[in-house]
């Protein structure tokens, strides 16, 4: 994926090692947002193991208005919560925004969405903590067909290996 600029208001551009922290910072404000209003779809913290390795790899975006950095979103290519649906698909993890209600998310899923395209991809997938109902309507509202429950091994958010602690996750797909 190469940077990309959408709008006059908004561009993004793959974060760098040095740019961890307004990773994190996003991701922790997002988590505040959500855990005010009594959802809990993330950790309250993002620790450099959870996010260093996606950075490396060139999967984390950070979008600015302007010298601000307004919102982030992971996009790889694999997701284990998929594994019973294979295809060649954009899979979008750890999007948050700091600018609600001004159609930056939507804004950001048209981004993946054609960049998957030009890609040659079939889909793009993402999935939510399955009680977070208000996220899962947005999704809906934005054309991503509901694809089943999974549960997965972590906090929500983490995505660990670990048994111990299991969160259910609703899973979205838009077909290209």
């Amino acid at each position: 994926m190469s940077t990309v600029r959408m709008t006059a208001e908004w561009s993004i551009e793959p974060a760098t090692t040095a740019e961890l922290a307004d990773v994190a910072a996003v991701l922790e404000d997002a988590a505040a947002w959500l855990n005010e209003r009594g959802v809990r779809q993330w950790p309250t913290c993002f620790p450099e193991r959870l996010l260093l390795p996606a950075i490396e790899s060139g999967q984390t975006w950070l979008v600015r208005a302007g010298a601000d950095v307004v919102a982030t979103v992971t996009v790889d290519h694999t997701d284990a919560a998929w594994d019973d649906l294979p295809t060649d698909a954009a899979y979008v993890h750890r999007m948050a925004v700091r600018h609600h209600g001004q159609q930056l998310g939507t804004w950001m899923l048209d981004w993946v969405t054609k960049v998957a395209i030009d890609e040659g991809r079939r889909a793009v997938r993402l999935d939510c903590v399955a009680t977070n109902e208000d996220l899962c309507r947005y999704y809906e509202r934005q054309g991503f067909r509901r694809m089943g429950d999974v549960t997965v091994g972590g906090m929500p958010g983490e995505r660990l290996a670990s048994k111990a602690t299991q969160t259910v996750v609703r899973r979205y797909e838009r077909v290209l």
